[in-house]
């Protein structure tokens, strides 16, 4: 099958006709691309985007996370370079739950990543404290100045302080690769 390449002249994007008498300009799907534009002019630019890259390996006590691990949430903050994963492992082989809720941040300026709250076990040796299900996204996160807003529709909504120091679950120091104690963890 031929590869076609198209340029985004018109910029529209067009699901209907075939891509073989697609009219030059339009498109019919784009991917790891991003739209930029300026306040002064109505057209924008199409530029390339980072897309599935592994960043970063998450651990918790020396001990990465299972296969069934899943990203239930993110969040983008552009102004400081930073991303905010809301992470669930369902399959943790540490804890009396079997589970393992993590909120997390990678700058892509510095490479450091920073485990703002780790939680394995809420004390009823059932949920974890943070209580992640994968069956509810989470879909409403804003982060206004240190604090980060977070709700899934399963549990009450909630915020940290990306800034704040929490206690450790086990006790013990979970040291990032610059070798600054990063893991922290909600208290209720």
């Amino acid at each position: 099958m031929p590869k076609f390449t198209r340029n985004f002249t018109a910029g529209r994007m067009n699901k209907v006709l075939d891509e073989r008498v697609l009219p030059n300009g339009e498109y019919i799907d784009a991917m790891n691309v991003r739209m930029g534009s300026t306040e002064n002019a109505e057209i924008g630019v199409i530029e390339n985007t980072k897309g599935n890259l592994s960043l970063t390996t998450l651990k918790f006590n020396n001990i990465p996370l299972s296969v069934d691990a899943r990203c239930i949430g993110a969040y983008e903050d552009g102004s400081l370079e930073t991303i905010y994963w809301f992470v669930h492992d369902p399959s943790f082989p540490l804890g009396n739950t079997g589970k393992l809720d993590l909120i997390v941040s990678y700058n892509t300026n510095t490479f450091l990543l920073i485990y703002h709250v780790i939680t394995i076990d809420n004390g009823g040796n059932v949920n974890t404290t943070l209580n992640f299900n994968p069956q509810y996204l989470i879909t409403g996160v804003n982060k206004i100045e240190d604090l980060l807003f977070f709700t899934d529709n399963y549990n009450a909504p909630r915020s940290i302080n990306v800034n704040r120091n929490y206690a450790i679950p086990s006790g013990a120091p979970l040291i990032d690769a610059g070798g600054i104690p990063a893991a922290l963890l909600l208290e209720e």
